[in-house]
């Protein structure tokens, strides 16, 4: 007997659904032993052949319509709690629902699905950290840069059906050898996908948080600080979110670990946990600021004289600037004080004998607001000059990495690069970030998070100070709350610092912002208005930020807004704005 079903096609530009005959021949030609809401079929659209995901089952078709037939079932999909969370995703994100979808289909032809198993493996003892935080249902745990991903991904594991989320895919591969010499059976997805729409324990990156696991009893995401977990490509969307709204809609456990929690994980209403303070402090290396207003500098602008002993000492180091190319930042020639806005306190650029800010507007006489001097310096930093002078300051040969770089020399001892360096090397005896200014004072809302994540990959590359590990890190702003975090090992202290400056200045996640740009921008923000609740700005008629305290009725304005031709990317709160 025919079935009438909806399918939804695999074309982000349609986004809406069809109704199709799927016939007792297309299902027993089939090497799926089902048919059910989220398998893979193939149909015909407006002349083309394509893929689409069956959506509803047994549909009452519209009077005196007929319908065109499912020409084949491809493949098992997502279970239909993922393609209901696709609908919420879209609605949470402003994104088609197919671009969720395709995340959460596997790239191969899937014709069975494994029967699910209760894994048997060694009982395997754990931290009481992470029994407390999965007995507390959802918690917010601050983990030191030193501690070990195994021994609480074990307690998720013996929640039942898991979820574990981790940045990247060689700590993926790490954690899931080190899990399976515990005895535990896990999958890595999205290669092992059928293992995990089995219900075996999955370990994944961004694209994990959409695996067919289902339903799920544990969730738990490792380094919820991660810039890697939200989606680049409109729609952002991140994978945190997704997967606790996945343990809502489930009703299962789930943990945040992280050393530096993000605001949006300490303001979403769970406990935050930490460990002792002396095991916390233990676990972060010995940090050491370099004040440059008050360093002789041995080679221009960048290198102190403590920089230079110390890289002639240490037998293996990095040093890390993250830029290519030239700074926006100057500083006074005499007393050594960076020049910054009156107002905002924001670092300024030197343009002629003006000091001026790229985006704010900000524009004054070059003086130095501390001796009142008028010659500046601009700070000149790049990977490629360094590495020259470095040679001869280190005396040694120097080893360059950055985004670009595919391997790097085995043999070498020193290296300079952009932060690309910290997934490129395993273990350092110092890490010593040359510019590390150009990070806190960065024109963007989560500067310091941002500075703080920087930290933390520096912390791991050296290890806990009874290892020895040391960052050292140059600076004109010794004062500045990142630093007094870090050097203290108290990364609560500028969490809450942040989230005071972003309630005042109406920051994510104290207000929502949508980021729209694109060649029709301006045609879709002059259709929209200026409706109330809503606060429309614009710097450059390139782009707009709207920003709303209510998210929902953000989402519905947007959304109902008719969408012109042309390329359009709308962006909510993402992270690097």
């Amino acid at each position: 007997m025919s079935l009438v079903v909806r399918v939804l096609p695999d074309e982000p530009a349609v986004d809406r659904e069809f109704d199709y005959l799927l016939t007792d021949e297309v299902v027993e030609s089939s090497d799926c032993s089902e048919v059910r809401i989220g398998t893979v079929v193939r149909i015909d659209l407006r002349g083309r052949r394509v893929r689409g995901w069956i959506t509803e089952l047994d549909v009452r078709p519209q009077e005196g319509l007929k319908l065109r037939e499912i020409k084949k079932v491809s493949s098992y999909g997502p279970p239909e709690a993922l393609v209901n969370l696709a609908t919420w995703a879209s609605g949470h994100w402003l994104g088609s629902r197919v671009h969720f979808l395709r995340t959460a289909t596997h790239d191969r032809v899937v014709s069975s699905i494994p029967r699910g198993k209760v894994s048997q493996h060694t009982k395997f003892t754990t931290n009481n950290l992470a029994e407390e935080a999965f007995s507390r249902g959802g918690a917010v745990v601050r983990t030191p840069p030193a501690s070990d991903d195994v021994g609480i991904a074990i307690a998720a594991a013996a929640q039942g059906r898991t979820l574990i989320l981790v940045p990247t895919l060689a700590r993926s591969q790490r954690l899931a050898v080190a899990m399976k010499r515990a005895g535990i059976d896990v999958s890595l997805y999205p290669k092992d996908w059928q293992a995990s729409a089995g219900g075996s324990v999955t370990i994944g990156t961004r694209s994990a948080a959409w695996a067919p696991i289902d339903p799920l009893d544990a969730v738990l995401v490792i380094d919820e600080h991660d810039e890697a977990y939200q989606q680049e490509s409109a729609p952002t969307w991140h994978a945190r979110d997704v997967v606790l709204e996945r343990a809502r809609r489930d009703g299962s456990r789930w943990v945040i670990t992280s050393p530096t929690p993000s605001l949006e994980a300490l303001t979403c209403g769970a406990p935050l946990l930490t460990p002792d303070r002396r095991t916390e402090r233990a676990g972060w290396p010995i940090i050491e600021l370099v004040d440059l207003r008050s360093e002789a500098p041995t080679a221009g602008s960048w290198c102190s004289d403590h920089l230079a002993r110390s890289l002639r000492s240490s037998r293996r180091a990095v040093c890390v600037v993250n830029r290519k190319g030239r700074a926006r930042f100057a500083y006074c020639d005499h007393c050594g004080e960076l020049a910054r806005s009156e107002e905002t306190g924001k670092a300024l650029g030197l343009d002629g004998d003006r000091l001026v800010h790229p985006t704010d507007g900000d524009d004054r006489p070059a003086v130095c607001s501390m001796c009142s001097s008028t010659k500046f310096r601009r700070v000149k930093l790049g990977v490629t000059g360094v590495s020259e002078e470095l040679e001869h300051i280190a005396r040694r040969p120097v080893a360059e990495v950055d985004a670009s770089t595919e391997v790097v020399p085995a043999d070498a001892d020193l290296y300079v690069g952009t932060e690309a360096i910290f997934h490129r090397i395993d273990n350092s005896d110092l890490v010593a970030f040359l510019d590390f200014d150009q990070e806190i004072l960065a024109p963007r809302y989560r500067a310091a998070e941002e500075a703080m994540s920087l930290i933390v990959h520096a912390a791991r590359l050296v290890g806990p100070r009874e290892n020895g590990g040391r960052i050292l890190i140059q600076t004109r702003m010794p004062q500045h709350p990142v630093l007094q975090a870090a050097i203290n090992a108290d990364p609560g202290s500028v969490a809450r610092a942040e989230l005071e400056i972003r309630r005042q200045l109406r920051q994510p996640p104290e207000a929502h912002w949508a980021v729209i740009s694109g060649s029709s921008a301006a045609e879709f923000v002059e259709r929209l208005g200026n409706p109330q609740g809503l606060e429309v700005m614009n710097s450059d008629n390139k782009r707009w930020r709207i920003r709303s305290d209510d998210r929902q009725l953000m989402l519905e304005l947007l959304s109902n807004v008719e969408r012109p031709t042309g390329r359009l990317r709308i962006e909510i709160n993402p992270l690097r704005a």
